[in-house]
């Protein structure tokens, strides 16, 4: 028989076997987690009662903290369950215990179960030895079911186990869960947003299924020597919003689109009679450019 090699390197060729049990338990540990969990697939642990004495627990992959524990996929072990007595609640804990032989350091599974002290009243379950395999635990016990029961009847098999998924189904998930997100988003764009016109100097949306519409652009006016201009008329608001305009529903906001043909401060824009005027600090003659925002909330 070929010697053992000390090596921390598993994944190589090391002129003979050199892979221990603790390394492939932290290897493990890492891949899946560090604590207790049923990998998926098979019927991953699943149980099923016979009697009020007797439950079946059906093929699995455990993994104990970082060993795995396989039971076939036509493999079942049948647990006995100590008599319930009348009148009664009891709790008993189904768990994959893991144990170490000190001497020989073999390592070795089994199914038990703790049984818990029957109460008149609310039921309490027993204590379960939680171990540290990494540390070097001799004993560990995984948590399977609670079996919850009644005077003689077994009322309840609750599952206390974690089921790990493995990567084919994650990667379904994952795909699905991305699906659902652009699909979500892609409907809340379509009821928040809807870009209607996109040129350079004119832009039109909506948000809110429509109630709010932004219109905004630039235009050049032309200045006659006064202190103000005519920005949009009342009809000019009718036509771009469908509707005769309630200006306590409308908002404007304005700046100068070109300050070197017009050096020129701007005041915010007002409503007079229905149309909309732009106010400067000084008077304006010639050309113009004024940039703007005009959002309007209909009923």
């Amino acid at each position: 028989m070929a010697e053992f090699v000390q090596t921390t390197l598993m994944d190589g060729y090391a002129g003979g076997p050199h892979i221990t049990e603790a390394q492939l338990g932290l290897a493990h540990q890492a891949t899946f987690g560090p604590d207790d969990y049923v990998l998926e697939g098979g019927r991953e642990s699943e149980a099923q009662v016979l009697t009020n004495n007797s439950i079946r627990i059906f093929d699995a992959v455990y993994c104990i903290q970082g060993r795995r524990d396989v039971i076939p996929a036509s493999g079942y072990t049948d647990v006995t369950i100590d008599n319930g007595t009348q009148g009664m609640n009891r709790n008993d804990i189904i768990v994959r215990r893991y144990k170490k032989d000190e001497v020989s350091e073999e390592e070795s599974t089994e199914y038990a179960v703790i049984k818990g002290t029957p109460s008149s009243g609310e039921a309490v379950d027993p204590s379960v030895t939680t171990g540290d395999i990494r540390s070097g635990a001799i004993l560990h016990e995984m948590k399977l079911y609670r079996v919850k029961l009644t005077g003689l009847n077994i009322v309840e098999v609750e599952p206390l186990f974690n089921i790990l998924k493995n990567q084919a189904t994650l990667q379904k998930e994952i795909a699905q869960s991305n699906k659902d997100l652009s699909d979500k988003v892609a409907e809340l764009n379509g009821k928040s947003g809807k870009l209607i016109e996109n040129q350079r100097d004119y832009q039109v949306y909506t948000l809110l299924d429509g109630k709010v519409k932004v219109i905004s652009g630039s235009v050049i006016k032309t200045g006659v020597g006064k202190n103000y201009i005519a920005l949009f008329s009342d009809e000019q608001l009718k036509n771009l919003f469908g509707v005769t305009v309630d200006t306590t529903r409308l908002s404007v906001s304005t700046f100068n689109g070109d300050d070197v043909s017009q050096a020129v401060q701007f005041y915010a824009p007002e409503n007079w009679q229905g149309s909309i005027y732009q106010y400067f600090s000084s008077p304006v003659s010639g050309n113009i450019r004024i940039n703007y925002r005009i959002v309007y909330v209909y009923e």
